[in-house]
């Protein structure tokens, strides 16, 4: 539980206008180099990592925290503005976000997406204040059975996808996990590569994400003189605003999609993306009108960037108290944590108890600057779909390209992105969903890497091991219930349909 005298001494270390304008820095920070598809929020915390060489431990882990809240959100961006994922955890926002633009409602759909950023990264902070200790502990359990299970979870997200063909999804998705499966296995095998040392480590995901999402978009923008049909004629500031009220009207959604965030968080190695694919997945089950999701439906957007930012307290937990980072941001953090001499691990909080609560705190505070850091951006970068696209293509091309090649320093990433992007053309024009690729492609080596690791600690019994283990038992039970749902669901309403 909480240690309130800590907690008091850490808030009064927050008293200062520096911590404040170091919040305000990073977070507008971590917004626009999250926007720039390639220049991640984990970036941004490499950059300015060097800067924090001479502070004191809790200034620098606050600016260092407080890019790491802005990147969550400013991956959104670019996901409604121009169907190009910042991030891979904007994904789940793209697919409801980017449609709203095409109406019209780029602003509001902005709005939307940083009230649910903010307050579903509020909910995680808040719980990771009151249960960092005992979520920490349980993450802990989750051995490879389990974490294979939750990626199998993740993968049944594809049938609720459908689209108009199941059978077009499912193929789509399975061309996911076989790109997935591309580079060398834990035990050093090599698979796919064509003898390309660059394919070794697999398929990077931004540039595989810029190429299906943002290049495969222009070959459809070309035709266009603006990204919206139609221009609505409220101003976009108001729309922003507009959009962060409707936030709060799905109280539910919010609550369900950072309860997911902040468990999946938890997970090492499973992160935010996970959390916003499965979160989005689950508002659509729960929704009245299913069928609206994908075409500009504002919950989609809530239940994605909820989960998406929520997943930061669960993240936070298991790397504070554990010393396990569960992303590329959370190991640069760490990083920071080593840099000021300190040990990762249970010690932490018994140390240095009074500056750690003090950064959490400042989570909290960060999460509510957010709204207005990440409002006002929001309504700068809204102009962007009046840019006419004989302007803004080009201007796309160079960030895609710059952008890949930052990711590894690498040519070859560049071409991967024109390649991804001839791909996404060719399945959009033939109505197979680009986003069950980007599932496969994320969670088939997450599962082909858990799986292996389970033969490799059970050997011959790998089967029965799923069947022993309580957690996996759970997991398994909501994977069948979540791949049959749909159907059921599906077969009701054709069954109410020919009633009436």
């Amino acid at each position: 539980m909480i240690d309130w005298q800590s907690l008091g001494q850490g808030i009064s270390m927050l008293m200062s206008l520096e911590v404040f304008f170091l919040m305000l820095v990073g977070l507008a920070l971590g917004v626009v180099l999250a926007a720039i598809p390639g220049f991640t929020g984990s970036l941004g915390i490499a950059i300015m990592l060097p800067l924090t060489f001479g502070m004191d431990p809790l200034p620098s882990l606050v600016f260092l925290l407080s890019i790491y809240t802005g990147g969550l959100y400013g991956g959104a961006i670019t996901a409604i503005l121009l169907n190009t994922p910042g991030s891979p955890a904007a994904v789940a926002t793209s697919l409801d976000g980017y449609p709203m633009t095409k109406k019209g409602y780029a602003g509001k759909a902005l709005g939307i997406a940083v009230g649910a950023s903010s307050i579903g990264g509020f909910i995680g902070i808040a719980v990771l204040l009151v249960i960092i200790q005992p979520l920490a502990s349980f993450a802990l359990r989750f051995g490879p059975t389990e974490m294979f299970m939750v990626a199998v979870f993740g993968l049944t997200i594809i049938a609720a996808l459908k689209g108009n063909s199941f059978i077009k999804t499912l193929y789509a998705g399975l061309l996911g996990i076989l790109i997935g499966t591309i580079g060398m296995t834990s035990s050093g095998a090599v698979r796919g590569t064509f003898g390309m040392s660059e394919l070794l480590d697999g398929i990077p995901i931004i540039p595989a994400l810029i190429g299906l999402f943002a290049v495969s978009e222009l070959f459809f923008l070309v035709e266009k003189g603006y990204v919206a049909k139609q221009q609505v004629k409220e101003r976009n500031s108001l729309q922003v605003i507009h959009g962060i009220k409707r936030a709060i009207k799905y109280p539910f959604n919010i609550l369900r999609s950072s309860a997911i965030g902040v468990f999946i968080g938890a997970l090492p190695a499973a992160g935010s993306t996970i959390a916003s694919l499965v979160s989005y997945n689950e508002a659509k089950r729960a929704s009245k009108d299913p069928s609206s999701f994908g075409k500009g439906n504002e919950e989609g957007i809530v239940a994605g960037e909820a989960a998406n930012n929520s997943s930061e307290g669960g993240a936070l937990a298991t790397m504070l108290v554990l010393g396990i980072p569960g992303s590329a941001s959370a190991a640069m953090l760490l990083g920071a944590i080593i840099m000021q001499g300190w040990t990762p691990g249970p010690r932490l909080f018994i140390d240095h108890s009074d500056v750690l609560y003090g950064v959490i705190f400042s989570e909290l505070i960060q999460e509510i600057l957010l709204i207005f850091v990440g409002g006002a951006i929001a309504v700068v970068a809204g102009r962007i779909v009046q840019v006419p696209t004989r302007v803004l293509i080009p201007t796309i091309i160079v960030f895609a390209l710059v952008g890949s090649f930052a990711v590894r320093n690498l040519m070859f990433d560049a071409v991967l992105v024109f390649l991804f992007g001839l791909l996404g053309w060719y399945l959009r024009k033939n109505a197979y969903p680009t986003i069950a690729v980007v599932l496969g492609l994320i969670l088939g080596p997450l599962a082909d890497r858990e799986l292996l690791r389970s033969y490799q600690l059970y050997g011959d019994e790998t089967f029965l091991m799923f069947f022993q283990r309580p957690i996996t038992l759970i997991l398994i039970a909501i994977t069948i219930l979540g791949a049959v749902t749909p159907f059921l669901l599906e077969r009701k309403k054709k069954k109410k349909e020919r009633l009436e």
